[in-house]
């Protein structure tokens, strides 16, 4: 008997970690130099991508409104997002938050739309990760 009261308490624990993910926000670029960090809340996050610019590689976290930047690697990231439940790596390129998606193309690859964003990323989900991505999906 005590080993299903220990099945359901785990079942409970991982439904609440959907609810309230262990990390809410994430250091990236202030806008503002007079800052030193500031903590962009994970929640208004679209997706973060690599970024190249002027010869300095960026990470960029793109919500529907603005962008931000990290010095941050993308595989560092996705460590620490490891146990955030809506967010996934989907191509070499991308890690995505699965809650903001509002529309996907079936192609080769996946181009996804989120909310507040007019123009799709194309290619976001390539075959490495379609399986796993269409399992979180669901």
């Amino acid at each position: 008997m005590p080993k299903r009261e220990g099945d359901v308490s785990q079942k409970i624990l991982e439904k609440l970690t959907l609810l309230e993910p262990p990390i809410k926000r994430f250091p990236v670029t202030p806008a503002d130099p007079a800052m030193g960090i500031f903590l962009v809340k994970l929640a208004d996050v679209c997706y973060i991508s690599t970024k190249s610019d002027q010869g300095r590689e960026e990470t960029l976290f793109k919500t529907a409104t603005e962008s931000f930047y990290s010095n941050y690697g993308l595989g560092e990231i996705e460590k620490q997002l490891a146990e955030h439940p809506h967010f996934m790596r989907t191509s070499k390129y991308y890690i995505v938050n699965l809650t903001r998606i509002c529309g996907l193309k079936v192609s080769a690859a996946r181009d996804l739309w989120f909310d507040g964003i007019k123009e799709p990323i194309q290619n976001a989900v390539t075959n490495t990760y379609l399986a796993e991505f269409e399992k979180r999906l669901k």
